[in-house]
């Protein structure tokens, strides 16, 4: 299967590129939990219960670690960590944590290596391996 995507027209009238046509995504349905227990189950010797009973006491595990300031390294799924948005100010002594903490973000970072020098035009790009072997197929 392939990632599927259509053209469409950029009619942002400021932006330099208005008028011209870039790829957009086409999403396929949305995959749920159960579907994948359900596929883990097919794969291996755990029953869906013993993955969800897993997935459930993960979930509980990053949440606690990113709250408590850690970067949660999930090898080739990447990392995870919380970061603040906040009002800015001019001086240090003006920030006040309950009135310029505006929120919390949820960044996340696909796990990569970066290509070496000796590899043309991607030297120092970073190689992603969650997309690695997409295809792509324009949608009707």
């Amino acid at each position: 299967m392939a990632i599927r995507f259509r053209l469409m027209r950029n009619v942002i009238r400021n932006d330099k590129n208005y008028g011209k046509y870039y790829a957009r995504t086409v999403k396929n349905t949305e995959i749920n939990l159960e579907d994948i227990e359900l596929e883990i189950q097919e794969n291996c010797t755990a029953k869906a219960s013993d993955v969800r009973l897993v997935i459930k006491e993960l979930y509980e595990t990053i949440r606690r670690a990113m709250q408590n300031g850690h970067v949660v390294n999930m090898g080739e799924l990447g990392k995870m960590y919380i970061a603040v948005t906040s009002k800015p100010v001019d001086t240090p002594d003006e920030f006040l944590t309950s009135k310029n903490i505006t929120g919390f973000r949820c960044k996340y970072i696909p796990f990569g290596k970066r290509y070496g020098t000796a590899c043309g035009d991607k030297a120092r790009k970073i190689r992603r391996f969650l997309t690695e072997g997409c295809k792509a197929n324009k949608s009707v």
